[in-house]
């Protein structure tokens, strides 16, 4: 197993001890490594993406207040803003932010890009910028404010499917299928083994609490993980780091 994690370990025993089905815990612990190793990864990735996403919003809001309230527009520091944001185009890409294959907003972008600051001494084309400009703010806020993604479930997404596949849906689409496949894929089929071990655990209660003979002790031991737990709450404590 990725790392060692005791907890699932005492778990895994106790499954063992009442015969639950092992293949099943197995197939589950497989995927659970697969996760666990990859999860950081995913949520780094999300996280650079949404900063860099915002940077990108403080450059465009500097932009447009330069574009709107300044009588005339200090050229340096807008080209050093576009420059801000020519270095920082199609890096922070994430399809639960800003999707590759947006093409209004990449359009928009690619835009602001060409006008660059020639547009400053062109009227109609500074009012063409300034109008870009602030299309780019309403697409940008549209995405900032999407629903975060589960970042566990987001990982255990890219184990099965890909970015072009969420690509095709609208962004709570691409919310349910992550979440769908996660809870019905990953998360249910471990909670139904654990729901058969605790019952079968408390049914063997009595027949190992009063026991005095080593073996019986230790069954008792290793059944304690299900006696006084819940499903949901096991589950919890076997994927905390």
């Amino acid at each position: 197993m990725f790392g060692r994690n005791d907890f699932v370990e005492n778990v895994k025993s106790a499954l063992a001890a009442v015969d639950c089905d092992m293949g099943a815990f197995r197939s589950w612990q497989k995927m659970y490594d697969k996760l666990k190793k990859k999860k950081s990864e995913q949520e780094d990735r999300y996280r650079r993406c949404r900063e860099q996403t915002k940077r990108v919003q403080e450059d465009a809001q500097l932009m447009e207040h330069m574009l709107t309230t300044a009588q005339s527009v200090d050229g340096k520091e807008f080209g050093r803003l576009l420059k801000d944001l020519r270095q920082m185009q199609n890096s922070f890409d994430h399809e639960f932010l800003v999707s590759k294959e947006d093409q209004e907003f990449h359009s928009t972008y690619d835009t602001i890009l060409r006008l660059g600051t020639k547009a400053l001494n062109a009227p109609d084309q500074k009012l063409l910028l300034q109008s870009e400009i602030e299309n780019l703010l309403a697409l940008l806020k549209e995405n900032l404010e999407k629903e975060e993604p589960e970042i566990a479930a987001l990982t255990f997404y890219y184990q099965f499917g890909s970015d072009q596949e969420l690509a095709q849906l609208p962004p709570a689409e691409k919310l349910s299928k992550i979440t769908y496949l996660y809870e019905c894929e990953f998360r249910q089929p471990i909670l139904r083994l654990l729901e058969s071990g605790i019952s079968s655990a408390r049914q063997q209660k009595r027949t190992y609490e009063t026991a005095t003979d080593r073996g019986s002790r230790k069954k008792y031991e290793t059944l304690q993980v299900f006696l006084d737990g819940q499903p949901e709450h096991i589950l919890e404590q076997m994927m905390e780091e």
